[in-house]
């Protein structure tokens, strides 16, 4: 009985200096959402440098090369993404997602830019660029933010609508309130 004792103080003191203190290149999930066949994933991330940051990753998916191996037919999907920079802390997260929600509601047609950083083959982030967003509404359905970026000589695009950013919104508030991921 003690040894299950010590061991589990020693899995919840590691896992508390983990959380204080995990490295570098890693993201580290603080939320993740699927609508409509696409996933959302806010995410922190620590750079060599020790500079910390919160992410939202828009992916973009599409089969790139199909091929056909001993009879089996088969498509190496091509994944790009771009993930927007949040802030440094939660409450920046909450401010930057709350201009999302307010860009929603202007005119179609409205465009903005958001800083931004692409990731590698192995997830990491790489060097801060720039994501162009315009204000769509498809036919028969709502407004939303239109992301487009190019990788690798293509062009990607990603929507976000208001449902979706509303949840990450409550999500991450709750996660304020609850102290988690801190």
């Amino acid at each position: 009985m003690k040894r299950i004792i010590a061991i589990t103080a020693l899995a919840c003191v590691l896992t508390s200096a983990w959380a204080q203190d995990y490295p570098a290149g890693l993201r580290r999930e603080v939320v993740e959402i699927e609508q409509n066949e696409e996933k959302y994933s806010l995410f922190s991330y620590k750079d060599e440098d020790g500079t910390f940051g919160y992410y939202l990753s828009l992916r973009h998916e599409t089969p790139d090369l199909e091929f056909e191996l001993f009879g089996i037919q088969g498509a190496i999907p091509h994944v790009d993404e771009t993930c927007l920079c949040l802030g440094a802390t939660k409450d920046e997260v909450l401010s930057t997602l709350d201009s999302l929600l307010a860009l929603t509601d202007k005119e179609p047609g409205t465009t903005a830019t958001f800083p931004c950083r692409r990731t590698s083959l192995t997830e990491r982030l790489t060097v801060p660029d720039t994501a162009e967003c315009v204000v769509v509404k498809p036919f028969l359905m709502s407004k939303r933010l239109r992301f487009q970026f190019d990788h690798d000589g293509k062009t990607a695009e990603v929507d976000l609508s208001r449902s979706t950013i509303k949840s990450l919104r409550w999500s991450v508030d709750l996660d304020k309130k609850l102290g988690l991921n801190d």
